[in-house]
Order: structure tokens, then C-alpha cells, then sequence
């Protein structure tokens, strides 16, 4: 079956190509205008976003100890994303980035992080 188009979205902070492989597995590749941000969800399941190009800060908070990690990622970077962990990718230059997971997508919104996507997106 190989790689297979889904669909093509885009908003003001850039567009996100839908891919799947052989069916199974999803691969999307995303862009984020320098001062808007990605996420502010978390998964029931593991996910890798690899950052290609750009510079972003990353955010991650462990939803059951309430320990949250911040560092700037510059590209050529692969972040594993442990299952309902909350992340947040705030672009501090034009970024471009793949994520990959096998399982069908779920996504929580966690209010704390998912503000700042939506904030970035008025102001910007």
C-alpha cells in the first residue's frame, strides 16, 4: 500500500500535510510561523515529532506528577512523547517538523498549554 495523501489543512500558523503508511502507521508533516505554537494536547499513546528545521522551545508536563520540562530544540531533533504526557511546540523561528504514531489519532486538550496556542493565534 506504501504512503497515502489524506489531506492538506492550513491555518495562520502554517499548513499540516496528513499522510498515512501501509495504512497503519500516521505521518504528518507540520509548520509553525515563528511566534505561533503547536499541541497542547496529550495522547493515550507514544508519539515522535522530529524537528527538521527551525527552533522551537518545548514543553512537556507529566499529567500525573505535575512535572513539567522546557527546553529549545533546534532542528534535527526527535522527541519521544511518552503516552498522556502534555506537550506544547512554541516556534521561536520558522520550524518545520514530522510526527509519527501508529494508532488511530486521539487528543485531549490540556487547558494549560492548549491557552497558549490560542493566544499565539489571536496575537499573531
Amino acid at each position: 500500500m506504501g504512503l497515502e495523501f489524506k489531506k492538506l489543512a492550513e491555518d495562520v500558523r502554517g499548513k499540516i500535510l496528513f499522510m498515512s503508511y501501509d495504512g497503519k502507521k500516521s505521518l504528518n508533516i507540520a509548520e509553525i510561523k515563528k511566534g505561533f505554537a503547536r499541541g497542547g494536547h496529550y495522547h493515550p499513546y507514544e508519539q515522535y515529532h522530529v524537528i527538521l528545521s527551525g527552533k522551537i522551545e518545548y514543553r512537556e508536563e507529566n499529567l500525573d506528577t505535575k512535572e513539567e520540562q522546557i527546553q529549545i530544540v533546534n532542528g534535527y531533533k526527535i522527541i519521544k512523547v511518552p503516552p498522556n504526557t502534555a506537550h506544547l511546540l512554541i516556534a521561536l523561528e520558522d520550524t518545520l517538523f514530522f510526527e509519527s504514531f501508529d494508532k488511530d489519532y486521539v487528543a485531549t486538550d490540556y487547558q494549560k498549554y492548549r491557552k497558549i496556542v490560542e493566544e499565539r493565534m489571536k496575537v499573531n
